[in-house]
């Protein structure tokens, strides 16, 4: 799979686009709202929650195709209402490499 990640910390990125590379995926890495905007050709988008430029939340939800948002917080019940009906899934931080991978073949499956 060609997976778009947004993140804005730099390691934080890094170790993510090695993680999803080392399970296979190729990556597109952004560091912000806007360079997502602008990038085509995926099939997954990894979206941290927050970006400098915006909500990671509002730009999962803005971006065609699937995504998940990535986020070390606790979300309320409308932020959780939201993402199930943008068919966003949730990943939360730290994020353990078994359980991102089983993620993605499960979504590879979808």
């Amino acid at each position: 799979m060609r997976i778009l990640l947004v993140e804005d910390d730099p390691y934080q990125r890094r170790v993510m686009a090695l993680l999803l590379a080392g399970a296979g995926h190729e990556v597109v890495e952004c560091r912000d709202a806007a360079e997502a905007r602008r990038a085509e050709g995926y099939d997954w988008a990894l979206v941290d929650r927050q970006l400098p430029d915006g909500d990671g939340l509002d730009l999962a939800v803005e971006l065609k195709g699937p995504a998940l948002l990535l986020t070390g917080e606790d979300l309320g019940p409308d932020e959780r209402a939201r993402l199930q009906a943008a068919r966003v899934a949730l990943l939360t931080k730290p994020v353990r490499p078994k359980e991102l991978e089983a993620l993605l073949a499960g979504l590879a499956r979808a």
